[in-house]
């Protein structure tokens, strides 16, 4: 079985960095934002060779939670 390789980076977002990405998520325009899911989303799939660092998925998860409650208020989208 092989083993995974590090990512380098094992930083996370603090308290004060999370809540200005969640402020920096909540301004930007629906489009902008479903790239960045996109971006995230492939940073942090699956793969033998590495696991993602604990901040990429910090990121993803709140630009999910951000997408989420657009659809559930039916803003931004079409």
């Amino acid at each position: 079985m092989s083993r995974r390789h590090p990512t380098g980076s094992d930083q996370k977002l603090s308290e004060a960095e999370l809540a200005a990405f969640r402020d920096r998520v909540a301004q930007m325009p629906r489009r902008e934002l479903e790239a960045y899911y996109r971006v995230c989303h492939n940073a942090c799939r699956y793969d033998d060779m590495r696991v993602p660092s604990p901040r990429m998925v910090q990121e993803f998860v709140q630009v999910w939670k951000r997408l989420r409650a657009l659809k559930g208020t039916g803003m931004g989208w079409s």
